[in-house]
């Protein structure tokens, strides 16, 4: 089993970059649980998309615990700025009835946060520096397909079976659910169209446009690697990797040399 790295093993940046995420999901649970408990919108009946937000909001240090590794700050303090936006000042405090872009900006920037997390869950699965660009491209699209059909189903689920509004339709002013989700698929479908452009332009082109950080983040070192005119090019490789035929041309010479001594002695 990995070691799990504590924290004063982290550097003075990564500690103090930690310290601030862990300031963000206090701030986010605290306010969660202050509008479950005082119940801000009762007509609104938001108490399973407030404990939701609050599962999310621990789950990236329980997943932590389970691949025995950190996630790495950036991705974390996206995450958890999703979270804020999306989760506790959209469904919690309700903003999406007031402002009526909000869902549609969210929804799309799930389906471009959740394609780019697919490139997390793929390089786990399997050697990602093996993978091509339509593999990758492939995956993180249908992964951030598959993670909005699993969101769309909660609402559903939970408005037909445990009395909440997290489609609307109930109140004056609010669309036709059926047109809720579709308009909620749509937008998610558009966001993760955005970040498989951007992947592929940023591999394909000199300019990388942050891909690279993106796959180093969430990839490790799996993702040293470029995509020019079709070739795939390890930019880094071990010294093992290297020293390995020269170790083999060694081991081939030495019996050559005894069977010449053999010779002379003869």
């Amino acid at each position: 089993m990995k070691k799990f790295q504590k924290f004063n093993e982290l550097s003075k940046g990564n500690k103090a970059f930690r310290i601030v995420n862990l300031v963000i999901a206090v701030l986010m649970l605290a306010a969660s649980i202050v509008a479950l408990v005082l119940n801000l919108k009762p007509d609104r009946h938001r108490e399973l998309v407030t404990i939701g937000v609050l599962i999310l909001t621990i789950l990236p240090y329980i997943l932590e615990l389970i691949i025995r590794k950190r996630i790495a700050n950036t991705i974390l303090f996206a995450y958890q700025l999703y979270i804020i936006v999306a989760g506790v000042v959209g469904a919690v405090y309700d903003i999406y009835y007031e402002v009526f872009w909000f869902d549609r900006v969210v929804h799309t920037l799930m389906g471009y946060v959740a394609a780019m997390l697919g490139i997390f869950i793929i390089s786990r699965v399997t050697k990602y520096e093996k993978l091509n660009v339509l593999t990758v491209v492939l995956f993180c699209f249908f992964f951030s397909l598959a993670v909005e059909l699993v969101w769309e189903l909660f609402e559903w689920f939970s408005d037909n079976f445990l009395g909440q509004t997290a489609q609307g339709g109930a109140f004056p002013g609010d669309v036709p659910l059926v047109t809720d989700t579709m308009e909620d698929i749509l937008c998610n479908f558009s966001g993760a169209v955005i970040f498989c452009l951007h992947f592929i332009i940023g591999k394909f082109s000199k300019a990388s446009l942050g891909i690279k950080s993106i796959e180093s983040q969430l990839a490790g070192g799996q993702c040293q690697r470029k995509f020019l005119n079709g070739n795939e090019i390890i930019e880094e490789r071990t010294q093992n990797e290297k020293e390995e035929p020269e170790q083999e041309v060694v081991s081939e010479e030495k019996p050559k040399q005894r069977t010449s001594k053999k010779k002379d002695i003869k």
